[in-house]
């Protein structure tokens, strides 16, 4: 008899070191892509010690934003430079500068620098049990908040522009989760200093293919459904606008819970009124 429970003892204690080896090692994203095109939306770089070191967004076949991240000796992002790529050629658009974290080495507090280091604004995070609440820029022109209530998870944004006429836009989101894993949760700090968070932070009249893309939950979404509100004060005349968008999402594995692609269906009435659909298969690529 102790023979057998010194057996499952083992037994127990192999299944809970491979569990452990499982969540401290998930497999790392390397690329993020549209099926049937020749460059891939996303590409992630990591360091020797799984650090991510470099997110680049592929706009064009010889164009992209290029995110580069630096850490200190116990792998807390500490600084972010953004730049724009042309035909191998870097140009700085931005820097930034990780000023404080909380216990769990999550970034709390952000300043945003231009490419000749001018402080332009700075920012704070709050989180929750690994995933953030709030995040607030100094010069409030865009607020950002999270509620990850399982039975409605919702994210709220706010932005305002200023440079001609008012222009303030609410935006609402709302997600149903699906039971697989997110490859790009181990990268949400990253994604949150480098405002590449979906849906994406800058609107556009026809919507943004972006916003399909970069999420930060633990789970996948199988469906978000967005709506916007904007309103535009022009010469002492106010201006209305809405715009609803819907995401959904089937996914495909491959012996594993992250997906290795995904069937996307896009639906999205703008600010017109006019009606698009557009279907697309993603493809995830890892280490």
């Amino acid at each position: 008899m102790r023979n057998v429970i010194y057996c499952l003892l083992i037994t127990i204690s192999v299944a809970a070191c491979s569990t452990n080896r499982h969540q401290i090692n998930p497999p790392r994203l390397t690329t993020i892509a549209i099926k049937g095109d020749s460059i891939p939306q996303y590409t992630f770089t990591y360091d020797t010690k799984g650090n991510l070191v470099e997110l680049v967004h592929h706009e064009k076949e010889n164009s992209a934003n290029v995110y580069t991240f630096l850490y200190d000796s116990s792998r807390h992002i500490t600084s972010m430079v953004l730049s724009d790529r042309n035909h191998h050629s870097n140009k700085i658009r931005q820097r930034a500068r990780v000023t404080s974290w909380d216990k769990n080495g999550n970034i709390t507090a952000i300043q945003y620098f231009d490419a000749q280091e001018h402080l332009l604004r700075s920012a704070t995070i709050r989180w929750n049990n690994g995933l953030p609440t709030a995040f607030k820029f100094s010069d409030s022109t865009q607020a950002v908040s999270w509620n990850e209530d399982k039975n409605n998870p919702e994210r709220k944004d706010i932005n305002i522009n200023t440079a001609n006429d008012i222009q303030v836009t609410l935006r609402t989101t709302s997600f149903e989760w699906d039971d697989s894993i997110n490859p790009l949760h181990p990268l949400i700090n990253q994604l949150l200093i480098s405002q590449a968070v979906s849906p994406a932070a800058y609107l556009t009249p026809v919507g943004n293919l972006a916003d399909t893309l970069l999420h930060l939950s633990t789970h996948n979404p199988y469906l978000i459904k967005i709506v916007e509100k904007e309103k535009v004060l022009c010469q002492q005349h106010l201006q209305e606008y809405e715009r609803s968008t819907t995401m959904q999402y089937s996914y495909s594995f491959n012996g594993s819970n992250y997906p290795v692609g995904a069937w996307v269906h896009l639906h999205n009435e703008g600010f017109t009124k006019l009606e698009t659909d557009t279907q697309f298969a993603l493809e995830y690529h890892y280490e």
